[in-house]
């Protein structure tokens, strides 16, 4: 069996034991910034808790043109080179994020160097470094690499079989995500992080105080509704539980993330409801706090669900 490292970005929204049961690697990438500046995302605790305290600054975020940094090179010279065959590096939606772009060059750069080190480490085989853009992000971006993980624990799969499988996969996720920074006039969102809506639109939901939801599958997104902040998480459960009397679960996780206090999810009667739905179904119920850098694009109390039916 081929031994791969399996690298993500912070907003890989899962459950922390579900990246120690698949060894997941954080890549952290310094993508936005401020006048002060933050530290780059990586998804410790500590991190992500100054990410937080900054959710309800009114101060335009801005999208850097990510800067050349040694993240990469170093994680190979200082472990992955030696400890594995190989390194998938699967990035958020690049639409909605810089990571493919960043990374996908410098893999480019150093995988003529890689067998090099290894052959003077004397390592025989032939080391693969491949950056791939999941198309995901939120909840659906975990729902894939927890896949993709498990397909090559369980099938053995190589580092370029993965490919298609994992393509098909994503086609089959259904996400439902909500965007609170729309609703709130002293937040100004960054465009380009997530579905575009028109001036006068976002102008009315301001006003109104509604926050808009939607509904991605297969690359293809669309608002489905606009709804007060108090009726968020009670409008997509409602919409998955929906889905899920139709069509059943054909993959045995749901993945749950929100950017705010994890008690305020896990007591909320919808929820509850969901748990129910997904257990009768046979599936497991994952619920995760939103990583720092996307609760900042998306607002306080964005909700993410994603699964396959």
């Amino acid at each position: 069996m081929q031994y791969l490292t399996l690298a993500v970005d912070a907003s890989c929204d899962l459950p922390k034991a579900v990246f120690q049961q698949f060894d997941l690697t954080t890549l952290p990438l310094e993508w936005l910034t401020t006048a002060t500046g933050l530290l780059p995302d990586d998804r410790t605790s500590d991190t992500t808790d100054v990410w937080y305290q900054q959710l309800d600054s009114a101060e335009r975020w801005t999208l850097l043109n990510p800067i050349t940094d040694t993240r990469l090179s170093q994680q190979l010279d200082d472990s992955w080179l030696l400890t594995s065959d190989g390194v998938l590096l699967i990035t958020p939606n690049r639409v909605r994020h810089p990571g493919y772009g960043h990374w996908s060059p410098q893999a480019a750069i150093v995988q003529p160097q890689l067998d090099r080190v290894r052959h003077a480490a004397h390592l025989s085989g032939h080391f693969r470094l491949r950056v791939v853009d999941s198309g995901q992000s939120l909840a659906a971006y975990g729902l894939l690499v927890q896949e993709v993980a498990r397909m090559h624990r369980d099938l053995s799969q190589s580092i370029d079989k993965l490919r298609l499988p994992m393509r098909a996969f994503s086609a089959r996720i259904t996400h439902f995500f909500s965007v609170p920074a729309f609703a709130r006039p002293t937040v100004k969102p960054v465009p380009s992080a997530f579905p575009a809506l028109p001036w006068w639109q976002r102008r009315l939901m301001h006003h109104r105080g509604r926050i808009p939801v939607f509904q991605a599958r297969n690359g293809q997104e669309q608002q489905v509704n606009s709804v007060l902040e108090a009726d968020v998480i009670t409008d997509v459960v409602a919409r998955v539980c929906l889905a899920l009397s139709h069509n059943r679960l054909t993959h045995s996780s749901v993945n749950v993330s929100f950017a705010g206090p994890m008690n305020l999810v896990k007591r909320h009667p919808a929820i509850r409801r969901l748990h129910q739905v997904v257990s009768d179904q046979g599936g497991h119920l994952w619920l995760s706090r939103m990583a720092g850098s996307s609760a900042v694009l998306f607002g306080a109390g964005a909700f993410s669900v994603a699964f396959v039916n």
